[in-house]
């Protein structure tokens, strides 16, 4: 029956989305619903022609019809292979080589685009500084943030939070394990007035 056909896909989508390992590419699921669109759409085409020489033959819902379960398939083909490609650049980014087995279980064209989103990457980590490292790790450090007060101007200094003004009285969201904010406060030109976590700021810094 037609708007069935994706219905196994739409399980396997479902069933390996929390894992980070990727299932065997299903092509044939993929031809028989591929099949199902173009079949679907013969048949619009067929009724646009019986329309034309029948102007008294309605057959508006039954091609609002054809035109949910086309919808229908399409999103499911999207969010199969949105899922699988967010596992192969996932892939590429962490530098995981892909194994013989890994390889089988992919198509030619999700091979293809592994091979040349690494290469990708590759040529950003040449051009651009470590720090911007993809494959680092986002997830922030308890408490990796601190509220300091300015004790003495200081000016504009390069810190791992990028450049902050410290300006005698002003108080800055630093870094408590930037060796810059160390130094001042063991100096005396800060003073650390707080410490909490802040889940809403950029987790790289």
């Amino acid at each position: 029956m037609f708007g069935e056909t994706a219905v196994p896909l739409i399980d396997t989508a479902k069933r390996t989305r929390k894992i980070q390992s990727i299932s065997l590419y299903e092509g044939d699921k993929i031809r028989e619903i591929l099949d199902e669109i173009s079949i679907l759409q013969d048949h619009v085409e067929s009724l646009n022609d019986q329309s034309l020489n029948d102007l008294n033959n309605p057959e508006d819902e039954t091609k609002l019809l054809i035109q949910l379960v086309q919808n229908h398939d399409l999103k499911v083909l999207k969010l199969y292979h949105s899922q699988r490609s967010e596992k192969i650049k996932f892939f590429a980014i962490q530098e995981l080589p892909l194994s013989q087995e890994m390889r089988l279980k992919l198509s030619e064209r999700e091979r293809i685009f592994h091979s040349k989103y690494s290469d990708l990457l590759r040529k950003y980590k040449c051009e651009y500084p470590p720090s911007l490292n993809l494959s680092a790790t986002l997830v922030p450090p308890k408490e990796a943030l601190t509220t300091v007060r300015v004790l003495k101007d200081i000016g504009d200094l390069m810190t791992q939070n990028g450049y902050i003004e410290f300006r005698k009285g002003s108080q800055a969201i630093v870094r408590k394990a930037d060796p810059t904010i160390e130094k001042l406060l063991k100096l005396g030109y800060l003073k650390m007035i707080g410490s909490k976590e802040f889940p809403f700021l950029n987790p790289m810094w």
